[in-house]
C-alpha cells in the first residue's frame, strides 16, 4: 500500500504540475485564440520555452511552498496544534511572496528559496500578492476576493494526509486535513466560498489518494463525501449552496451529450474557485481513465487555463499515479526532479535525516541578512567571451550607437550590437546610453531595461560596469540605479554594484 501512495503522491503533484505548464501558455488567451494557434484540437503538447523546458507558473510554485509550511510544521513539532500549523504555512507563502518581489538572495526560513529558478515571477495573482504584502507589514488582510489562488496550491494537504501515519481515526485525519485546508484558504482569500472549494478539493485529493482503483461510480461517492465533510469541517456558511450546486452541476454535465468546450462554457471560466473546482471535476469524471484528455479539456476553455489544469492535474494524477501518466506529460516540466522529491516528502517516502535537513532549518519569518548568503549569489563575469542561446549582454552605449570601445566594442564584434543603434535589444546585446550627462539621464534607460528583462524571463541579462569605463562614472554613482534588478533571477550584475547594493565590505 506504501509504494501505491507514492505513486499518487507523486502523481498528484506532477499531474498538476503538468496541468500547470500546459494550460499555462494559453492562460490568457480566448479558445478562438488558442485554436487559431495550435488548430481545431487546441494546445494538446507543452509549449516548450528555447531550452525545451515546459514552465509551470505561481500555481505550482505556490504548492510547493504549501508543502514546505505543512511539513516544517510537522519537523518542528510531530504533533503541531492548528496554529502551528498555520504560523508555518504563513511563513512559507511570506517566503515564496519574497521570491516574486524582493532581492534574490537565499532565505534562512525557506530551503525553496534556494532553488533559483523559483525565483521565476510567472504572473502571479493580485489577491495572493495583497494579501502577504499585508501579511509581511504588519496590516489586516482585508478583501472578499473567491479567486482560485487558493484552490489550485492546495494538493498537498490532501497528499499529506492520505498518507500520514496517525493513530486517530480517518475521520479525524480526514477533518485534520480539512481544518488546515481551511486555514490555509483564508491566509489569502477571505470569502466563504473560497474557504468551501478549497476544503472541497482538498479532500477530494485525499479520498482519492486512498482508494486504490476509482471509476466514475467511486469517484462520484467521493465527490459526495468531500462535499458532506466540507459541509462539517465549515459550519454555518451561507454560501454553501453556491458550491454544492455547481459541483452537481458538473456531474451531470460529465454526462451530458455536450462537448466537452460546451459543458465547460456552463460552468464559467475558472477565474474564482468554485468554478475552478466544477471544472476539475467535470474533466476528471469525464475522462476518468485518461490523463491525457483530462488535461487538455480543462485547458482549452475562455479562463484561467493553468490553475484548471493543474487542480484538475492533481486529481487525475492522484487517481491514475505518475505512473499513469503519460510520458509526453511527464517529461520537459521545469523542476521535474524536484516536484517528485516533495511528493516523497509528503507521502512519507524521505528518511527522517533527509527531512530534517530540508523542513527542520525553519526559522522565524524575518530573521536578519546574514552575510554568508551573498557566497550564493551569481555576477556578470569580468571578461564575456561567449554567451548562451538565451543570454544577453547589457552594455553601456551613446546615443549616437557608435559601438566604438570598451564593452560596446566587444557587443558589436561577438554579440550583435548594431552600429546607430544606441538603444535597447539588439541581436544577444541590450544598449543603455551612458554618455548623454549625468547620472541622472542614465536612469530612465536603466528603469526600461528592467522592465524589459522582467517581461523575458527566459533570457538570463549580464550587466556589466556601464558607465564605469569611458563615460567616466563611479560604480557607486551607476550601481544604485539597478537596486530593482535585484528582484529578478535573470538579471546578473556585476559584483562591486551588488556589494554597494547590499552594503557588503
Amino acid at each position: 500500500m506504501k509504494d501505491i501512495l507514492i505513486d499518487k503522491a507523486r502523481g498528484c503533484l506532477v499531474g498538476g504540475a503538468a496541468g500547470d505548464a500546459l494550460g499555462y501558455a494559453v492562460e490568457f488567451s480566448s479558445l478562438d485564440s488558442i485554436i487559431k494557434e495550435y488548430g481545431p484540437a487546441g494546445i494538446t503538447g507543452y509549449a516548450l520555452d528555447s531550452k525545451g523546458t515546459a514552465r509551470i507558473s505561481d500555481d505550482t510554485q505556490m504548492t510547493l511552498f504549501t508543502a514546505e509550511g505543512l511539513l516544517s510544521a510537522y519537523a518542528e513539532n510531530p504533533k503541531p496544534t492548528p496554529e502551528d500549523i498555520l504560523l508555518n504555512l504563513k511563513e512559507a507563502y511570506l517566503a515564496w511572496y519574497d521570491t516574486q518581489t524582493s532581492f534574490q538572495l537565499p532565505l534562512p526560513s525557506s530551503w525553496l528559496s534556494h532553488v533559483r529558478d523559483l525565483w521565476a515571477r510567472r504572473a502571479p495573482g493580485n489577491t495572493c500578492l495583497n494579501a502577504l504584502s499585508a501579511l509581511k507589514y504588519g496590516r489586516t488582510v482585508n478583501n472578499d476576493s473567491k479567486g482560485c489562488g487558493a484552490v489550485m496550491r492546495i494538493a498537498p494537504i490532501g497528499i499529506f494526509y492520505a498518507a500520514k501515519d496517525s493513530n486517530h481515526t480517518i475521520q479525524n485525519t480526514r477533518r485534520d486535513a480539512a481544518r488546515a485546508a481551511a486555514d490555509c484558504a483564508r491566509i489569502t482569500h477571505l470569502n466563504d466560498v473560497s474557504t468551501l472549494a478549497t476544503v472541497f478539493t482538498a479532500l477530494v485529493i485525499f479520498e482519492c489518494m486512498k482508494v486504490h482503483v476509482i471509476e466514475r461510480l467511486t469517484f462520484r461517492s467521493i465527490i459526495a463525501l468531500a462535499m458532506d465533510e466540507t459541509l462539517a469541517a465549515v459550519p454555518g456558511c451561507v454560501k454553501f449552496y453556491k458550491l454544492v450546486a455547481i459541483i452537481q452541476k458538473a456531474l451531470d454535465l460529465a454526462s451530458s451529450s455536450l462537448t466537452d468546450r460546451e459543458a465547460i462554457s456552463e460552468l464559467g471560466e475558472g477565474w474564482v474557485a468554485e468554478e475552478t473546482a466544477a471544472i476539475a471535476v467535470f474533466c476528471v469524471m469525464r475522462h476518468i481513465r485518461d490523463f491525457e484528455g483530462c488535461l487538455t479539456a480543462a485547458v482549452n476553455h475562455d479562463g484561467d487555463s493553468d490553475s484548471t489544469g493543474a487542480v484538475a492535474g492533481n486529481i487525475i494524477g492522484a487517481i491514475l499515479g505518475y505512473t499513469g501518466i503519460p510520458e509526453k506529460f511527464r517529461k520537459n516540466i521545469e523542476l521535474h526532479d524536484l516536484i517528485l522529491s516533495v511528493a516523497d516528502d509528503l507521502a512519507g517516502n524521505s528518511d527522517n535525516k533527509q527531512m530534517m535537513e530540508r523542513y527542520s532549518r525553519h526559522r522565524p519569518y524575518g530573521v536578519p541578512f546574514d552575510q554568508t548568503l551573498f557566497a550564493h549569489m551569481k555576477f556578470t563575469p569580468e571578461n564575456i567571451t561567449e554567451l548562451g542561446e538565451d543570454d544577453i549582454f547589457v552594455f553601456g552605449s551613446n546615443l549616437a550607437g557608435n559601438h566604438a570601445g570598451g564593452a560596446a566594442r566587444i557587443a558589436r564584434q561577438k554579440f550583435g550590437a548594431i552600429p546607430g543603434q544606441g538603444i535597447g535589444l539588439q541581436g544577444q546585446s541590450y544598449a543603455i546610453p551612458t554618455m548623454q550627462g549625468g547620472v541622472e539621464t542614465i536612469k530612465p534607460y536603466v528603469d526600461d531595461f528592467i522592465e524589459f528583462a522582467g517581461n523575458c524571463d527566459q533570457n538570463t541579462f549580464y550587466v556589466t560596469r556601464i558607465g564605469c569605463g569611458i563615460a567616466g562614472f563611479r560604480d557607486e554613482e551607476i550601481a544604485p540605479l539597478f537596486r530593482d534588478a535585484l528582484k529578478l533571477y535573470n538579471v546578473r550584475l556585476p559584483e562591486s554594484f551588488v556589494r554597494i547594493l547590499l552594503n557588503i565590505d
